[in-house]
């Protein structure tokens, strides 16, 4: 007898499903990775503004520095008009774009060496390296 088949088997509706939930798994595992490396260059990025803000900061006041040089924080780079804050983040002026906590507290050396004004970030910008 010949029979005429109208439709799927529940074995091929299965196998669709399974690679449709495998081809899923690794589209949101992908855009998950995408999102953190993003965050990460972004703190890298802002961790380059502020030094770059501190040696501004520190040239300004090239004629009290001295080889032990200051320590300053971001919200001394902020408050002194070196550094933009982050638009609505009242009690911070800083955020980390990892997990949105404050920046602020985070603390620099600058110093004189060679008559010019350096900057040293206490932090770990070794990932930033890259």
């Amino acid at each position: 007898m010949n029979r005429k088949r109208n439709g799927f088997t529940l074995v091929e509706l299965l196998a669709v499903i399974a690679l449709l939930a495998i081809i899923a798994t690794l589209a949101v595992t992908s855009a998950i990775n995408v999102s953190v490396k993003l965050k990460d260059d972004m703190y890298c990025e802002k961790l380059e503004f502020i030094s770059s803000a501190a040696k501004q900061y520190g040239t300004d006041m090239i004629d009290s520095l001295t080889e032990a040089g200051i320590q300053v924080t971001v919200a001394d780079l902020v408050t002194s008009g070196k550094l933009r804050y982050d638009q609505n983040t009242p009690g911070s002026y800083i955020l980390d774009p990892r997990d949105n906590s404050s920046m602020d507290h985070i603390t620099m050396q600058i110093y004189l060496k060679n008559k010019r004004a350096y900057v040293h970030l206490n932090v770990d910008e070794s990932f930033c390296a890259s």
